[in-house]
């Protein structure tokens, strides 16, 4: 059987935890913790299921989740957004896979989405249900210079199996959540265009939010998620805006 570490990056996380920690504990040999700084019951719950804490100042999740493979005790990693629970079925699958051990390099893992408490079909940027890696080796993958900051994808598998027992992403629980998640986003967004030396011309600025827009309603499918739908694709047209405002503002300064 392969020994498999999983983690969750955390800051003030306490809502889902609890329940997330009860089910990896039916897969991982290890619970790890990275967190950034809560003040809330977040490292109690992390104490209260036998995880191990460490403590690391989130500048952006690329750079997070590559510190976090490296506190992993195992190659082989599992790792879910602090607003992610696995299924009963996904626990099992995982189970399985240890028994016979992981034959390919990376995992992807059908993820479904619920914002405000629904199921929906598209939320900025994704497609719902879309397919994520989820478990990995870390000698062979990482998230190294190609992988975006925020949105974050890893590079380095030379092959990788799919699981379709289901991860329930619950992110956006209130209007509030999601204005603060806008604000923090753009803001990582915004300085990886800067570093990247995309083009932030006026131009730009203004066209791609209506595009954003549009390109989530019409061609992504908001449309099918009703009201909340025309919710989801104005946070895109939003998101869009304020990363290329933020990028703009950043790139004038002296």
């Amino acid at each position: 059987m392969t020994a498999l570490s999983a983690y969750i990056l955390t800051h003030d996380s306490e809502t889902y935890l609890a329940a997330i920690l009860r089910k990896l504990a039916g897969a991982a040999d290890e619970l790890l913790i990275v967190d950034g700084g809560s003040t809330d019951r977040t490292l109690a719950i992390a104490r209260e299921h036998g995880c191990r804490v460490v403590h690391h100042p989130l500048t952006d999740f690329r750079e997070q989740r590559n510190f976090a493979q490296a506190q992993c005790a195992h190659d082989m990693v599992l790792f879910v957004d602090s607003d992610e629970l696995p299924s009963d079925e996904l626990v099992q699958a995982i189970a399985s896979l240890k028994e016979r051990g992981f034959g390919e390099d990376a995992y992807e893992v059908r993820r479904e989405w619920y914002v405000l408490g629904r199921k929906v079909r598209a939320v900025f940027p994704v497609t719902s249900p879309d397919y994520p890696i989820r478990i990995l080796d870390r000698r062979k993958v990482s998230f190294d210079e190609r992988s975006r900051r925020v949105h974050e994808t890893p590079f380095g598998f030379s092959s990788v199996g799919r699981i379709e027992a289901p991860l329930h992403h619950y992110t956006f629980r209130s209007a509030e959540e999601l204005e603060r998640k806008l604000e923090h986003y753009t803001d990582i967004a915004a300085g990886e265009l800067r570093e990247r030396g995309r083009r932030t011309s006026l131009l730009a600025t203004l066209a791609s939010p209506p595009a954003a827009f549009l390109k989530w309603y019409l061609v992504k499918g908001g449309w099918r998620d009703g009201a909340l739908g025309l919710t989801m694709c104005a946070y895109a047209f939003k998101y869009t805006r304020l990363k290329y405002r933020k990028a703009r503002l950043g790139s004038e300064a002296p």
